[in-house]
């Protein structure tokens, strides 16, 4: 885990690229005997990373700054190790999103920034063009400085047709419903945006790596996706901008669990300025209830059972976290859930919100 207070701390990466340094590529799912035919059809995924050169460059100059070692798999990612994962899984389309950052946007200033936002963005949209019906893109944004960020948003939507929007949860400490992002989420609103969150080598709790024996990404991330929604929640954001779809990662991270916390807090002693008549009107469980869900690394008994309660089918979309995981998640799936609650968590609520993906 890397952040401010332990810069050479190591990051995700770094402890996925351990683990594939030791157990080789056949481990992360290629490499792996062909079955003789997916047993799934027609899956979209909403979860699933990619890597512009300009992007790969400036993450690792960043980890060669710090001395964090390179994700060995990550160097040889390319569109068609993808599409080969994809078609082992019986996935139609992967929607692609950058992967988790570190340090803002690698500690690079504004304008640099800006060129490597661009350089995803096209390399993302040339995805889709190149291989009609197999990819979508949620294009990120630099969320450095709002102005270029605003212009990244309308290029992205104008100009390269991504299907929505991917961030962090956080910004150096920075969640989305922060009042210098305001612009932003009235933009987005205004778009009707699917926004995609993922969780990033937060800076706040890398000496965690200390304590309970892992790396601090093992759980921080999924601690960062409660912290955004959390955000969203108390700044008004989920009833202010109702028309941006939230997608979170992790199957919302510690949420599902933290939600009966959450809301006795809300009802009860609240910071000062905050009405939870202004913020959850509804009750914060109907706010909650908005948000997507992916079901990266939620598919075991507990995790799903809780994810359930919480969001229910309707509201759960499926992700892999390629290069990091792949489709076998799909079995424990099949184990959890079946029918017409299958089909909507597998492709149909991906079609719902993300209307193009059903003529894909």
């Amino acid at each position: 885990m890397t952040g401010k207070g332990s810069l050479a701390a190591p990051s995700r990466r770094a402890v996925l690229g351990s683990l594939a340094a030791a157990a080789g590529a056949a481990s992360m799912g290629w490499g792996r005997p062909a079955a003789a035919a997916p047993t799934h059809k027609g899956v979209i995924d909403l979860h699933h990373h990619f890597w512009a050169p300009e992007y790969l460059k400036a993450q690792d100059d960043w980890e060669d700054a710090h001395h964090v070692p390179h994700f060995p798999t990550m160097q040889q990612w390319s569109p068609q190790m993808s599409l080969e994962e994809m078609d082992k899984g019986g996935v139609q389309t992967a929607v692609v999103s950058l992967a988790s950052i570190s340090q803002g946007f690698w500690g690079l200033d504004g304008p640099s920034a800006d060129r490597v936002v661009r350089a995803a963005i096209d390399y993302g949209a040339k995805m889709v063009s190149d291989h009609k019906g197999r990819f979508g893109l949620f294009a990120p944004l630099n969320m450095i400085d709002v102005d270029s960020s605003l212009k990244e948003l309308e290029y992205a939507y104008d100009q390269a047709h991504a299907d929505g929007i991917g961030l962090q949860t956080s910004y150096n400490g920075k969640y989305p419903g922060d009042p210098a992002y305001k612009p932003i989420l009235e933009e987005l609103n205004h778009r009707k945006a699917v926004v995609f969150l993922h969780g990033p080598n937060a800076a706040c709790c890398s000496a965690i790596q200390d304590g309970p024996g892992v790396y601090g990404s093992v759980v921080e991330v999924t601690f960062d996706a409660t912290r955004a929604a959390v955000s969203l929640l108390t700044s008004g954001s989920l009833v202010r901008y109702p028309d941006i779809k939230w997608i979170l990662p992790y199957g919302g991270g510690t949420l599902p669990f933290d939600a009966g916390r959450i809301e006795a807090f809300v009802n009860g002693p609240l910071k000062p300025g905050l009405k939870a008549e202004e913020i959850a009107p509804h009750g914060i469980f109907a706010e909650f209830g908005k948000l997507y869900y992916d079901t990266v690394n939620v598919t075991n008994a507990a995790s799903w059972a809780s994810l359930m309660k919480l969001a229910g089918p309707r509201q759960t979309v499926y992700g892999t976290d390629f290069i990091y995981f792949n489709n076998d998640q799909l079995l424990n799936i099949d184990k959890r859930v079946s029918g017409k609650d299958k089909e909507m968590i597998l492709s149909g609520n991906a079609k719902r919100i993300l209307p193009r993906l059903a003529k894909a």
